[in-house]
């Protein structure tokens, strides 16, 4: 390098300096400036940003709902429930409350409150929702109280439809890719039983046709009545799921796509093949881009929700199928365990905690949730195989966020309401703890259970939610 190039580098290497420098003052004058309260938040704030992973019907809106119940009244009422969490001692608790994320609705707990008052459960989860949940405690420690007299411990949270985590996948293929994948997929697995009308009605089109707006929709209509049908009888890997959603900013009608015969996609000059690609692409880019960019952000823990009771209800292969798709969701996600580093300089984080949950665990008797659980262990193996190599803890739940059952006559039974608002009991033989033992074409009935008058009370009864926050608020071997 010459003289003035070295020169030239070096007066903009100054300039950066002191432009940092600058900054650092700053901030340090901002922070000086701040007194009580403000001091406090400024140096005695601990956030915790959780991603909450589920497929449709995994009950996050209703777990997003139980949580802000029970620790409202764990803080504002002193009732005892999660009873192991001791990461938030209610003697401590000065204050909780929610506040709204930028960019997002805010959640809608109060509804899914009357919602439940008036005998129905919350609504599916259509659109993106986020808030925050505050918990000020109080500093005991008697030297640090009169500087920074609370902490406060904050929760974001983002509910989003489930079908969007299916089609974050679909970033990483081609148009053609995922068109064979998803004709292969149609072809095997619990889906070939409910796609022989999509495949009759691709056999008899007429591809010779120039692809005008009509035509296209036609194609596209019947393949999303396909996975309309598919979503109704317990699929979990559907795409686009986006299609699914009445409230989705994708046009799906002005810009759908479906899979073609791959002597189409195998043709990059044919005529079908060009505008489905073109389409593919704006799916991509205008949609699924910007969806990770904003709701899938990269954060330190997550959930992973799993309704094991869809697959139990139908057979063998949906749970099959349901171990097969969280498998390729793992790969949406970035896991690693985050340095003080990469989270304060870079501002990056890597999810070092991942808890998988069986929600609805209350809707078998006690006697068979070790069952249960082994079985979502086995369930998640695929996920899990993601994080060889990786300093990441995991631990399997099972979650109810509303007990919704009683005790039965026998350890085998379960009472409960039915949606008739008769009292009834159901007695269980033995779920599978593993997929072998689940026989072909078995099915275990779920019990169509109708939201209780009590519901509040059932709710604060719910069971593993606390072990659930403890595991992922507590400071593990490598924090």
């Amino acid at each position: 390098m010459n003289g003035k190039g070295t020169k030239a580098a070096k007066a903009e290497y100054k300039q950066i300096m002191q432009k940092n420098i600058a900054t650092f003052f700053d901030k340090t004058r901002e922070i000086a400036s701040l007194t009580g309260d403000k001091l406090s938040s400024a140096f005695n704030k601990e956030t915790h940003r959780f991603t909450i992973t589920g497929l449709s019907r995994s009950g996050k809106s209703m777990l997003f709902t139980s949580l802000i119940t029970m620790l409202k009244s764990r803080s504002e009422e002193g009732y005892a429930c999660l009873p192991l969490l001791r990461y938030l001692p209610p003697s401590q608790v000065l204050d909780m409350h929610i506040e709204p994320i930028d960019g997002y609705k805010p959640f809608p707990h109060i509804q899914n409150i009357e919602d439940l008052e008036n005998g129905q459960w919350p609504k599916a989860t259509e659109e993106a929702f986020g808030f925050k949940l505050v918990v000020r405690l109080k500093e005991t420690a008697s030297l640090k109280r009169h500087v920074l007299p609370h902490s406060d411990v904050v929760f974001e949270f983002i509910d989003y439809p489930g079908e969007w985590v299916t089609d974050i996948p679909m970033l990483s293929k081609t148009y053609a890719h995922w068109s064979d994948s998803a004709w292969a997929q149609l072809s095997s697995g619990p889906q070939q039983y409910f796609a022989n009308q999509w495949k009759a009605f691709v056999n008899q089109f007429d591809f010779e046709q120039e692809p005008t707006e009509q035509r296209i929709q036609l194609l596209v209509n019947a393949y999303r009545d396909y996975l309309v049908d598919a979503k109704a009888n317990g699929i979990s890997l559907l795409q686009p799921g986006s299609f699914l959603l009445e409230s989705s900013d994708f046009d799906w009608q002005a810009f759908g796509f479906t899979p073609l015969p791959s002597s189409i996609t195998s043709d990059v000059s044919h005529p079908w093949f060009n505008i489905f690609d073109k389409h593919f692409a704006k799916f991509q880019n205008g949609w699924l881009t910007p969806l990770k960019q904003s709701i899938f952000k990269e954060t330190d823990k997550q959930i992973i929700l799993v309704d094991l009771f869809e697959g139990l209800n139908h057979s063998r292969q949906h749970l099959y199928q349901l171990k097969e798709t969280l498998s390729h969701l793992a790969d949406t996600f970035v896991y690693g365990q985050s340095t003080w580093f990469s989270r304060n300089v870079l501002k990056k984080e890597q999810i070092g905690k991942v808890a998988f949950v069986a929600t609805k665990s209350d809707l078998i008797p006690v006697s068979q949730r070790g069952n249960l659980l082994s079985l979502l262990m086995q369930i998640t193996e695929g996920a899990r195989a993601r994080f060889d190599g990786k300093p990441i803890q995991f631990e399997h739940f099972l979650v109810s966020s509303m007990q919704v059952t009683d005790d039965g006559s026998n350890e085998d039974a379960i009472r409960y309401k039915d949606t008739d608002g008769r009292y009834v009991e159901s007695t269980f033989e033995p779920i599978p703890s593993t997929l072998k033992e689940m026989e072909e074409g078995s099915h275990f009935p779920v019990p169509d259970v109708s939201v209780p008058s009590d519901y509040k009370a059932r709710i604060l009864a719910g069971k593993g939610v606390d072990r659930l926050l403890q595991f992922l608020l507590g400071k593990g071997e490598q924090e």
